[in-house]
């Protein structure tokens, strides 16, 4: 059920060859945009092989690769694609036209089709010793705006929040305009192909009970759910207690019947978790800080992690909660306020409910198609032409008068009111004008983005439930802390998701893609080993939020010590005649989709009541 109809050119521009003229299966001579439409001239910076750490390839060939994704880096940041180059200078340092290793990286940047116009032009040396490759490009955008300027509202962003606040005001009868910097909709909802099917990078699960919007929308769209696989044991390494397997919900109960150290150790993880839940239940999710007053305790004015070494010694409860934290959020308990933590885990009914597979679950239940059909659903129910993709917007202006003007990438639209859609720590790509109040502005750039990747190891059967395990471990010795089972069985399709969150991510994600590959598998290994025989798997996918322009990060963006005491009431309020949702905008399920719709709603309604078009 894909959206329909957004805005996005297929052949923005002409490329052809003269009569006669020598052709090269590698460009063409001529490249002309289309007479009579507007464009926008992009011309990145050459582009070089260095990698955002710095480093250099030693490989030509590598080189040239990261240069051409530096090249599409540039590319996304500016809403243009590769179609849309129509020219591109290369420069190579000692060329050897016997040796043409540049041919294939570049072959694969633009694809099947795409042959614009190209120059190379052999150099001595480059500007960074030791770069033996350049590229340059210009690009020629369309505009898409021509007789679609003017609408009621312009909605930035296209990711589970923007659409379900686009489809509310069509609903209502207002003429809405989505604009999406990527090149599809669905935002940190991902499904990608794989083998047999489809795979969440993004976020996976819901539940049939406390996440009610969410099971609404795969009624309404006829979505296969699958209840998440709990049969069997978990597998856990030392340094959460005792090392082993355990069977799935008496994981803690299991090992603190034993005897000595390792059972002390577990009993001082059930008592902290029990009591972090028992804090966090007295939260109140619409008053936090007020709240948190009540509890005791300066809890916004500490670290997470300074919490839960005030009630413990042992490092044992240390390294569980952290793992919790950091495949919830994706952050080290010493980088959130432990109030917003706690805030957090109350939005979701509680840490233990948020945690669970079962039933009322944060992981009971997933989506056979694949979550983006959840945003895939909201686009197709908009209407023709009111998405518009690979559109970042630049500027939003409130003008005198009254109304807005929001500059995109592919064109400038009016309207009465804006809803931005994008999480707060990237209001930094939009300028502002007026500039966003202050506390907001605060609030923006002091939250962060979790460091969140998925590494999806597809096998030809599901090889851990021959051995009793249910395809979960909890680990705090390698690169990531959780795995879980993401097995379809109708299509075949056998998964462990390897969940890299938090310190372990950044260290990971400085590795090259190989070695990458290899520390996950050596993980697998080294954990699963002891109680199975671990195959080879058939395709590994990767998926790096902190990478994605439009992303940098997830899964919520979270506030450090005080923050919240000081803008706990500023990140959803409007600023004029600009709104803003989010999932972290959500007072339940914040982070989740769950949240993301039900701030989506919440927008929606806010812009009507202003435009004094809401129902009383």
């Amino acid at each position: 059920m894909p959206p329909r109809a957004p805005q996005t050119p297929s052949t923005p521009a002409l490329t052809f060859n003269p009569w006669h003229a020598r052709t090269s299966p590698y460009y063409t001579h001529i490249a002309q945009t289309r007479p009579g439409e507007p464009y926008t001239l992009i011309t990145p910076a050459g582009q070089i092989g260095i990698r955002p750490d710095g480093s250099i390839p030693s490989d030509p060939e590598e080189q040239a690769r990261q240069a051409l994704r530096n090249l599409r880096g540039c590319l996304e940041a500016a809403g243009a694609d590769v179609t849309e180059i129509i020219k591109l200078t290369y420069y190579i340092v000692d060329f050897d036209h016997t040796k043409p290793w540049h041919r294939a990286p570049l072959l694969e940047f633009l694809g099947a089709q795409h042959r614009p116009p190209s120059t190379l032009i052999p150099v001595p040396k480059l500007a960074v010793p030791g770069i033996r490759f350049e590229i340059e490009a210009v690009v020629a955008v369309p505009l898409l705006t021509a007789g679609e300027g003017k609408v009621d509202v312009v909605v930035v962003g296209a990711g589970l929040s923007g659409l379900k606040t686009a489809r509310d005001l069509q609903g209502a009868g207002l003429r809405v305009k989505v604009l999406e910097a990527r090149d599809r909709v669905g935002g940190k909802t991902w499904s990608r192909s794989v083998r047999g099917g489809t795979c969440d990078v993004g976020a996976a699960w819901i539940n049939d009970s406390t996440q009610s919007y969410m099971y609404a929308l795969a009624v309404r769209y006829g979505l296969a759910l699958v209840k998440q696989n709990v049969e069997g044991g978990v597998v856990v390494d030392e340094g959460m207690g005792r090392a082993g397997v355990h069977p799935y919900g008496q994981l803690i109960a299991a090992a603190g019947k034993e005897e000595g150290v390792e059972g002390e150790e577990i009993k001082e993880i059930m008592r902290v978790r029990d009591l972090f839940e028992e804090t966090l239940q007295k939260i109140d999710t619409l008053d936090p800080v007020g709240s948190a007053r009540k509890v005791g305790g300066r809890l916004d004015q500490i670290t997470f992690e300074q919490w839960i070494r005030s009630v413990t010694s042992r490092e044992a409860a240390v390294n569980a909660l952290t793992v919790g934290a950091r495949a919830m959020l994706g952050v080290e308990p010493s980088e959130m306020s432990a109030l917003y933590f706690l805030h957090y885990c109350k939005a979701g009914g509680g840490y233990m409910a948020m945690r669970s597979d079962g039933k009322d679950g944060g992981q009971y239940l997933r989506v056979q198609q694949g979550t983006q059909s959840f945003s895939l659903g909201l686009a197709a129910e908009l209407e023709d032409r009111t998405i518009v993709l690979q559109s970042p917007v630049r500027r939003i202006e409130q003008v005198s008068g009254g109304g807005v003007r929001v500059t995109s990438a592919r064109g400038v639209y009016e309207a009465a009111r804006v809803v931005v859609s994008v999480p707060t720590p990237m209001y930094h790509e939009i300028d502002f004008d007026p500039p966003l109040p202050a506390e907001k502005t605060a609030v923006a750039t002091s939250g962060r983005l979790g460091d969140y990747c998925k590494v999806i190891l597809l096998y030809k059967s599901p090889w851990w439930r021959e051995h009793d395990l249910c395809g979960m471990s909890q680990s705090v010795k390698g690169p990531f802390a959780v795995t879980r089972e993401t097995s379809i069985e109708a299509q075949g399709h056998y998964s462990l998701t390897c969940f890299i969150v938090g310190q372990p991510a950044r260290d990971w994600g400085l590795l090259e893609p190989a070695e990458r590959r290899q520390a996950v598998l050596d993980q697998i290994e080294r954990l699963y080993s002891p109680f199975a025989t671990v195959p080879v798997p058939i395709e590994v996918v990767e998926q790096i939020w902190h990478n994605e322009q439009w992303s940098q990060g997830a899964p919520c963006p979270v506030l450090g010590p005080g923050l919240m005491t000081e803008y706990q009431d500023v990140l959803g309020a409007p600023s004029g005649r600009i709104h803003f949702v989010g999932t972290e905008t959500a007072d339940v399920w914040k982070g989740y989709m769950e949240g993301a719709v039900r701030s989506g709603e919440r927008g929606a309604l806010e812009v009507l009541r202003s435009l004094g078009k809401a129902k009383m």
